[in-house]
């Protein structure tokens, strides 16, 4: 893939240059590119304007992935920072095989997967249920998504056997979190609680220097 035209295309207003010519000459991971600031906030915005249809790039040597999943581009999760928020994942089996999936978050403290691995029947479908555990300071770009799925013959097969550290996944795909709160309307009654209570700490401070001058 030529990373430098695929950038542009889909991220017009991103413009170090430097960076992009350096793709030129590797194969960088969208994790990679997401760990720069500058790309993270232009794909940001670039998706919420455009609403940006299209999973995460494969990194390479991985296989294209065969299932198909609803929903099909992202994964949008809304919460508030009381309450636990779960969005279903379904993944449905085209093929004519039975298959083994499992899916992988970014966070495990952030994020619950149920049930993150299982077993298919061909032009069956799997419900998954994701949940995100609210907290303060969650990067609302950085998070994704990525389900692997592998042939599978045993019915009876058990599916964290099936998932080794020596299984290659017949098929992948990187799915974006896109997570929407209200932390800032939180954040800022925060601080406008703290700029009181500084106040606060400040009159007491001066009424004590002004006893204390009596």
């Amino acid at each position: 893939m030529n990373w430098v035209k695929f950038v542009d295309f889909f991220f017009p207003n991103f413009k170090n240059v430097s960076l992009k010519k350096s793709f030129k000459y590797s194969s960088p991971s969208f994790v990679y590119f997401q760990s720069i600031p500058s790309f993270r906030f232009e794909t940001s915005n670039h998706c919420q304007k455009n609403r940006f249809k299209m999973p995460l790039p494969n990194k390479g040597g991985e296989p294209e992935f065969k299932l198909k999943v609803e929903p099909a581009d992202k994964i949008a999760i809304k919460y508030n920072m009381k309450d636990e928020a779960t969005v279903p994942l379904s993944i449905m089996n085209p093929t004519k095989e039975r298959i083994c999936y499992k899916v992988k978050c970014t966070d495990n403290e952030i994020f619950r997967v149920r049930p993150p691995l299982g077993l298919v029947e061909p032009g069956k479908t799997a419900a998954v249920k994701i949940t995100l555990k609210p907290k303060a300071g969650i990067d609302p770009n950085r998070h994704f998504f990525a389900i692997y799925h592998v042939a599978c013959s045993d019915p009876k097969a058990d599916p964290r056997k099936i998932w080794t550290a020596d299984t290659k996944p017949d098929g992948v795909i990187r799915m974006q979190a896109l997570l929407e709160t209200d932390e800032p309307a939180v954040e800022e009654k925060k601080k406008g609680g703290d700029d009181e209570k500084k106040e606060k700490e400040k009159d007491e401070g001066e009424k004590k220097e002004n006893e204390k001058k009596e």
